[in-house]
């Protein structure tokens, strides 16, 4: 049921969609050595015919109470579905956009998705990567394996390399103090010397 705002109001000349926007998480690809992605709620609102003016981002709570009509839709149709977590179909190399197209049409969104099948759900793939399901599952844990253990072997190089820092700051902390205190200890030999008084010649006795 619209509200008065969405007939009547400014509102009601305004085009509004609430939709799904996978995000790349930066911090979570770096860790995990693959991309990761997070669904989130958006929506974009326009206004038809002007195509200087368009608002698309995350969907708030004052979106929500703003455009009820719309949110509701939004739930009822596709909204109410879980938000997955991982990395996408379609950012996995071994399958095609069209591949990628067929299995998120039977849900199978992620990479994860497929590796985390059961044997039976496993069946609705058939062969649409062009191998057996079973396969193309081990390709899948594969797949998350190799680069869990790249981001262990990226994580441990970063770790080493920042102990080289640490080590190099530490030792040219070190010379620099060492090179003051030679420095400072030769201005001293140095004053010291300055200040010592210089020996006298002794006169040679006259002749009786």
């Amino acid at each position: 049921m619209a509200i008065e705002s969405d007939v009547q109001g400014a509102d009601a000349n305004l085009a509004v969609r609430f939709y799904k926007k996978a995000m790349k998480q930066e911090d979570e690809s770096v860790a995990a050595g693959r991309p990761i992605f997070k669904d989130f709620d958006f929506v974009n609102i326009v206004v038809p015919g002007n195509g200087l003016t368009e608002i698309d981002t995350y969907a708030r709570e004052e979106h929500k109470r703003r455009f009820p009509r719309q949110w509701a839709y939004y739930m009822n149709t596709q909204g109410a579905e879980a938000k997955e977590e991982g990395t996408p179909i379609e950012e996995w190399p071994l399958v095609t956009r069209a591949q990628a197209e067929e299995l998120r049409g039977r849900k199978f969104r992620t990479v994860e998705s497929i590796a985390h099948a059961s044997d039976q759900n496993l069946q609705s793939i058939g062969m649409i990567a062009g191998m057996s399901p079973h396969s193309f599952r081990d390709k899948a844990r594969s797949f998350l394996n190799l680069a869990f253990e790249s981001a262990e072997a990226e994580k441990k190089n970063a770790e080493i390399e920042a102990l080289r820092q640490e080590n190099d700051k530490i030792k040219a902390e070190t010379d620099a103090k060492l090179s003051k205190m030679q420095e400072q200890m030769e201005a001293l030999l140095a004053a010291v010397a300055e200040k010592k008084p210089k020996g006298r010649k002794p006169k040679l006795q006259e002749e009786a």
